[in-house]
């Protein structure tokens, strides 16, 4: 098969996400006793190998696949081909081998890989998922888009394959040539909100800095569009993958936030008339609830609530939250978009495979200790670094909020025709009052630009940036999540960026999320 027939997966301006087209080297290994050895010494003659590491690749090939040979990384690679050295092969006559025009739908450096998915044979997923409607046998898609929109990348199941005679002795006739066969599909291809050139900045970056466990998502700040998400660790496409095991899209999966969720509790007491931003506070280091104590990261001594954001302050958090109570917390964390998924189905299926819904209290019951774990991001609460990016929209917006989105339309895969259009959420709100989110927008600024804010280290950025960072518990000693939800540039928000590190310790986390965050950014700028 040279090509799978599928649609293709598009970036926002119709860059294929799954799939390049090249000129590699065809195998077709039906050699009684092994492919000519003076042919296979000119052919590595032709594409500059040694003959070893040509007659390597080719014994390592037991079905019809491209050849590929090691790269520098210990990986092997596709050997792509000139125009010229695939007529030079073709001379040679060597049955077999064939240069030809492939499609490769996952190359070695895909993009987006969690939101995208995999193909692969899976008969009890037809059976299950499918209603048994395909071939048992038959390529499908098994996670991320390739899975949700697998009725329209298949179009009617057809590819393009290529088949060749053979002699009495099982022999590979070149003489007779071979036979492509290439009917009409009728596949849709998805186009999504991503953006290629943000997506690779986003990689490039975690890749750089060794984010090796963890996501990022860049949203446009205006309209809630993904325009890249990535998840760690990375995982390859073409490797067979059982269910049970599949790669988890961090972005969309619902873990402790930590001080990111002062964001909520900050805009409840604004709100609620619980707090004014000079209002004053004392923080020893830690504040006693009943017959026990809740720390703080640091002895802040005498701060204000503006201040107590920008340094993340356990005391004054705390505080707050068990002023306001249960009820004000839920309420501010709905409006948030917390505790709920927060993109809207398309064609009655998600757009996100494995968006989880997060949630806020998980205990029936309520204390000033539960309350005050709450207002700094432990205890029950979880929330998924999209929720996270989708909250700060609401505050950039003035409380006005949309909904994340993925997919935009379904193009005949051929042409490119408009098929099908997925129109933006309609917004809801004011869900904030203007001045609240003006106030919030104010304090998470001070996070970056105060020497004492824990953001400190994104102010040498190109652009200025606002946000709020997080570190969070896990039940790990040392280690924890880390984050940063924020954007840029500060006075004219283009870019939401939450990026966020699991199972770090504790003294390299948050500088690790701010390298990353600012890596990032310098290259959107």
């Amino acid at each position: 098969m040279i090509d799978s027939g599928r649609g293709d997966i598009l970036d926002r301006h119709g860059r294929s996400l799954t799939g390049s087209r090249i000129r590699g080297v065809l195998v077709m290994p039906l050699w009684a006793e092994g492919p000519d050895p003076v042919k296979v010494e000119e052919m590595a003659r032709i594409l500059r190998l040694r003959p070893e590491v040509l007659r390597n690749g080719l014994a390592k090939i037991n079905r019809p696949s491209l050849l590929r040979t090691p790269a520098g990384d210990g990986k092997e690679q596709i050997v792509e081909i000139t125009e010229e050295q695939a007529k030079l092969i073709e001379k040679l006559e060597l049955p077999g081998v064939y240069p030809k025009e492939v499609k490769v739908r996952y190359g070695e450096n895909s993009l987006a890989r969690h939101v995208i998915g995999f193909i692969g044979q899976d008969p009890e997923l037809v059976r299950q998922a499918f209603g048994g409607k395909y071939p048992l046998h038959e390529q499908i898609g098994k996670m991320g888009l390739e899975f949700l929109f697998q009725d329209d990348l298949r179009g009617l199941g057809y590819n393009k394959s290529i088949s060749y005679f053979i002699d009495a002795g099982k022999r590979p006739v070149n003489g007779l040539g071979i036979r492509v066969t290439d009917e009409e599909n009728r596949a849709l291809s998805v186009k999504t909100t991503l953006d290629l050139d943000v997506q690779k900045a986003v990689e490039t970056s975690m890749e750089k800095h060794g984010l090796n466990k963890g996501s990022v998502v860049i949203l446009d700040a205006r309209t809630e569009e993904i325009l890249a998400m990535a998840s760690r660790p990375q995982y390859d496409q073409n490797a067979p993958v059982t269910r049970g095991e599949y790669p988890v899209n961090k972005a969309v999966q619902a873990d402790f936030p930590g001080s990111v969720f002062k964001v909520v509790v900050a805009a409840a007491a604004l709100e609620k008339g619980v707090v004014r931003p000079a209002d004053p506070f004392y923080c020893p280091g830690y504040i006693e609830i009943g017959d026990g104590k809740l720390n703080c990261w640091a002895e802040h001594g005498s701060i204000t609530a503006e201040q107590g954001f920008a340094r993340s302050c356990n005391v004054v958090f705390a505080s707050l939250a068990m002023k306001l109570g249960r009820p004000a917390i839920e309420e501010y964390a709905r409006k948030m978009g917390l505790g709920q998924l927060v993109t809207q189905p398309v064609d009655g299926k998600p757009q996100l495979y494995g968006e989880e819904h997060g949630q806020i209290f998980a205990k029936k019951e309520t204390s000033y200790r539960l309350l005050a774990n709450t207002g700094i991001g432990q205890e029950d609460v979880r929330m998924s670094p999209l929720q996270a990016a989708h909250m700060m929209a609401v505050i950039l917006n003035n409380g006005i909020a949309g909904k994340p989105r993925l997919v935009q339309e379904l193009l005949t895969s051929t042409d490119g025709m408009l098929y099908k259009t997925y129109p933006a959420a309609k917004q809801q709100g004011p869900l904030l009052d203007k001045e609240t989110a003006a106030e919030l927008r104010k304090w998470m600024r001070q996070t970056v630009d105060s020497p004492k804010g824990t953001a400190h280290l994104l102010a040498s950025a190109k652009v200025p940036l606002a946000g709020k960072t997080g570190t969070a518990q896990t039940g790990m000693a040392g280690l924890h999540h880390h984050w940063f939800a924020g954007y840029a540039p500060a006075d004219k928000p283009k870019y939401i960026i939450v990026v966020m590190a699991e199972d770090v310790a504790t003294d390299s986390g948050s500088q690790l999320v701010q390298n990353v965050t600012k890596e990032i950014v310098d290259q959107l700028f």
